[in-house]
């Protein structure tokens, strides 16, 4: 008995699969051998709900076998996170849209549930996509194979020119028909296109990682101080893009609509986003404008007075600029500065930079630090004197 039960939860997708085809042949035959001709045939098809209901049933499954076999054209196996993400991100999108259906409630109809399959079936995909480029930085070098590239290419190109021809079309449907469910479609495929963006500029920052290495050793490349950076302004103008257009969304929504309450918590969390990367690059920049001066070099004598001479944002140990090169650097432009204080090496810079609190740490470990928190990692206590 355990044998036929394990055999029968290993094929219950075969099961399935069998079982709705049986169906939907079934159903078809019957209407056929009532009616004689097409066109009869399909009004009746289209009216029985439970005809309906065998050949939706079949729809869904044909979406998923069409699905799998693109999964494995363009991924391969997929990974037990991005399987976890994927299950997630599905949930919570349907859940979220059907608060959104009870605006448009007088648009519902077989049409628009074929729209909405779709822009699921094509934002799995982005989904995909977007956590395969995110996993390129934890390749090590020289990076993926030449099939990884392939695949990246051709996948962003189709779904870039899919979202582009339903932006188009739904717009176009708006503005023939008036506001209506398509206003829906046209806000998602605009949201797609940016996500898909930002999937390629991340994608084009990996590889000129890549290059970056292969030009200065290899696997034993410094690593590359501004990436972080890079991929900061990525996001702020993926934010911006969401954000422009959930707003403008909102607005349609509202004057033809009403409140749309599905759409608060996704303006929310998007301005408050954009907002918090907008301030914290300003703060950013403050921390670290002229960081040469704001932060004198640590001597000897005060890393030798530390009981741990270890940065902890690293954990590696520090080591003092010699005396001359620190004289030399002290009457240089920053830039300069920076550069002499790194010319011993092709690399993140080291030099150990004493806060105002007294805390040291190398010079591009506070930098990255300062990225995301503009007060010492230590005490905690503000970098910037008042």
């Amino acid at each position: 008995m355990p044998p036929l039960s394990a055999a029968f939860t290993s094929n219950r997708i075969f099961l399935y699969a069998a079982l709705s085809v049986i169906a939907t042949l079934t159903t078809i035959a019957n209407a056929c051998r009532n009616y004689s001709n097409f066109y009869s045939v399909a009004i009746y098809l289209s009216r029985s709900g439970r005809s309906l209901l065998v050949l939706a049933n079949f729809g869904f499954l044909s979406a998923l076998l069409s699905g799998r076999v693109l999964q494995h054209i363009f991924f391969g196996p997929l990974q037990a996170r991005e399987v976890e993400r994927l299950y997630d991100q599905t949930w919570m999108f349907v859940t979220e849209s059907l608060l959104a259906f009870t605006i448009f409630r007088d648009d519902f109809d077989i049409p628009f549930v074929i729209m909405f399959g779709f822009l699921l079936f094509v934002k799995c995909f982005h989904w995909l996509m977007a956590d395969r480029v995110e996993s390129m930085d934890q390749v090590p070098y020289p990076g993926p194979p030449l099939l990884f590239h392939i695949r990246m290419n051709t996948l962003f190109f189709i779904l870039w020119l899919v979202d582009f021809i339903m932006l188009v079309f739904a717009v176009e449907s708006t503005m023939s028909n008036g506001v209506g469910g398509m206003v829906l479609f046209a806000s998602e495929y605009a949201i797609l296109m940016a996500s898909a963006l930002n999937s390629m500029a991340r994608y084009t920052l990996s590889n000129l990682e890549i290059r970056r290495a292969r030009a200065r050793g290899g696997l034993n490349a410094p690593a590359w101080e501004n990436k972080s950076m890079y991929i900061f302004y990525i996001e702020l103008v993926t934010d911006f893009l969401k954000l422009v257009v959930y707003l403008t969304f909102f607005v349609i929504v509202l004057s033809f609509y009403g409140l749309p309450l599905n759409m608060i918590r996704d303006v929310y969390l998007t301005a408050r986003s954009f907002t918090g990367r907008l301030r914290a690059l300003v703060r950013y920049h403050n921390a670290t404008r002229d960081m040469d001066r704001r932060y004198p070099n640590a001597t000897e004598e005060e890393l030798a007075a530390m009981s741990d001479r270890t940065c902890i944002i690293c954990r590696e140990e520090m080591v003092a600029v010699p005396q001359n090169q620190n004289a030399a650097g002290q009457g240089q432009a920053p830039a300069d500065a920076n550069a002499n204080a790194n010319a011993a090496q092709d690399g993140p810079n080291v030099t150990p930079k004493k806060l105002p609190c007294g805390h040291i740490f190398h010079f591009q470990c506070l930098r990255s630090w300062l990225e995301r928190q503009q007060s010492c990692p230590t005490c905690r206590r503000p970098v910037l004197r008042n």
